[in-house]
């Protein structure tokens, strides 16, 4: 018999807690707002924050041998080449990065509380608008920390839905990534 998971929705000290209510409400004005903009500045919000999320983890050990072994080779090279050629860099350095990793943990944790349908049932919430994450002015974002931080909010993504499905208490199979298929060199991409 498998051991049902022990999910805790922790509260970090330094920050505001969080509510069903608040998290709904997070949620529903991410969605309020997607109307009202473009999707380049949606993608580019998101791209933001993701490169944010790099370069938080190319602090850590793990994270800083990821970014140096990306800094070794090609990927680098032509990132940056494509960064300059394609005006990424212009672009994203004025997008306000979007905190992903958050909202991706914040989302998740709505699929867990027991208190969402009286959440509902309360008048409708409306988030209040801050302007704490627009950066004053343009920010360099670096392509690595894009790499990085995509390489971040994988691995987090997969962890929470690992998570997810074990707190249903029913066994399910655990993703493991392992070696990648080689390359078909006939089609696809690569040609």
């Amino acid at each position: 018999m498998t051991a049902r998971a022990e999910v805790r929705l922790v509260d970090e000290p330094d920050r505001a807690g969080r509510t069903t209510a608040a998290l709904v409400a997070s949620l529903s004005g991410r969605l309020a707002a997607l109307p009202l903009v473009s999707g380049a500045d949606v993608v580019g919000a998101l791209a933001a924050g993701v490169a944010a999320l790099g370069r938080q983890a190319a602090e850590t050990a793990e994270g800083r041998a990821l970014r140096d072994g990306l800094a070794h080779g090609r990927p680098a090279t032509n990132a940056a080449l494509l960064w300059k050629q394609l005006g990424i860099d212009r672009w994203l350095s004025t997008m306000p990065p979007s905190r992903v990793l958050d909202q991706l943990r914040n989302d998740a944790a709505l699929l867990l509380v027991d208190d969402l349908a009286e959440t509902f049932e309360l008048p409708p919430l409306v988030p209040e608008p801050t302007g704490a994450d627009r950066p004053a002015g343009p920010e360099h974002i670096d392509p690595l920390d894009l790499m990085v931080g995509m390489w971040v909010l994988a691995t987090d993504t997969v962890a929470l839905v690992q998570a997810l499905a074990d707190s249903s208490g029913v066994p399910t199979a655990t993703v493991v990534p392992g070696r990648p298929a080689p390359a078909r060199v006939d089609g696809g991409v690569l040609r």
